[in-house]
């Protein structure tokens, strides 16, 4: 069994499809199923049983994908070993990010990575920050770009981005009445008092907006009034422009979710608010890392992120 056989194992596993992993493989089904066999063979376990939602592994599969893991990542440490060697002319860079977060940070983080190491190549994955958490102690991915707070005390962290959450109002919403200015900002203010009583519109519970914002709103004493919630933080924005209620949207969403002048944002006044914070998140140490990780990872720290132009 070699590396080889190691990967496309996984990928059953990642896919749970003998179709879907074949196709992402670029191999045919027949050629993937054999090589599975082979393996099972070799070990004297089935790996994988067959279920109405697609292949899970069994307990034996488990540890194997494990361990598969594990042998993958040695490997790809030893590539990168050479990487530092050749002085980054060749290497991969496996790169985790939350969805939405990704689409804000990454573009232009991986050109400035691009124009300094033109021959490394990137892997991205999306996923939640719990699973990117697991994968990252898994060796599955080198670093990723997560919002805090995290789950896994094991993961390290460095904070290279944050901001207040602002308070979002449809334009002919009475509270606009109720704004003001304070000396030395240019961006208008509303008391957190202001919006006791008021139905919010936010993410789901679990989402890391909500967390921030039940931060927030905790702060005005005894319960408050969610109706209506979203996975989505652009559908909590839309349905705040079409006037459906109000929201608490962290300030590089306001900036980057064109509405026009359908809503407004304010200032919280009053409360010390928890602010949106975004990190990098790392296993073990910043030495034990691929030279192409601490290099995207000095960028981060030392330059931070340029959100891109309203979308």
């Amino acid at each position: 069994m070699d590396k080889s056989d190691l990967e496309k194992i996984i990928t059953i596993a990642e896919e749970g499809s003998m179709a879907q992993a074949a196709k992402k493989l670029y191999i045919s089904q027949p050629a993937l199923s054999k090589t599975l066999t082979k393996a099972e063979a070799e070990l004297g376990e089935s790996l994988f049983t067959r279920r109405p939602s697609g292949l899970l592994p069994t307990y034996a599969g488990s540890c194997f994908i494990k361990k598969a893991y594990q042998i993958r990542k040695l490997y790809e440490d030893m590539e990168m070993d050479f990487c530092d060697l050749n002085q980054m002319h060749k290497g991969i860079l496996k790169i985790g990010s939350v969805e939405r977060l990704g689409a804000l940070v990454l573009p232009g983080l991986l050109k400035r990575f691009h124009e300094d190491f033109p021959n490394i190549t990137f892997e991205i994955i999306e996923d939640t920050s719990i699973v990117l958490e697991e994968k990252l102690l898994a060796g599955v991915i080198d670093l990723a770009i997560v919002c805090l707070p995290l789950k896994n005390s094991h993961v390290k962290y460095h904070i290279f981005h944050e901001e207040p959450l602002y308070l979002a109002l449809p334009e002919n919403h009475p509270l606009n009445n109720q704004a003001y200015q304070i000396s030395g900002s240019d961006m208008p203010f509303l008391s957190l008092n202001s919006v006791n009583g008021i139905p919010f519109i936010l993410t789901r519970k679990g989402k890391k907006t909500r967390t921030a914002a039940d931060a927030i709103l905790s702060q005005l004493g005894g319960s408050y009034d969610v109706m209506i919630e979203s996975y989505n933080i652009e559908t909590v924005i839309r349905l705040v422009a079409n006037g459906m209620g109000i929201s608490l949207v962290p300030a590089s969403f306001a900036h980057t979710y064109h509405t026009g002048q359908q809503v407004n944002y304010y200032q919280i006044d009053d409360c010390p608010a928890p602010v949106w914070q975004w990190a990098v998140i790392y296993h073990d140490t910043i030495d034990s890392l691929s030279r192409p990780s601490r290099e995207l990872y000095r960028i981060l720290c030392e330059e931070g992120c340029t959100l891109p132009d309203r979308t």
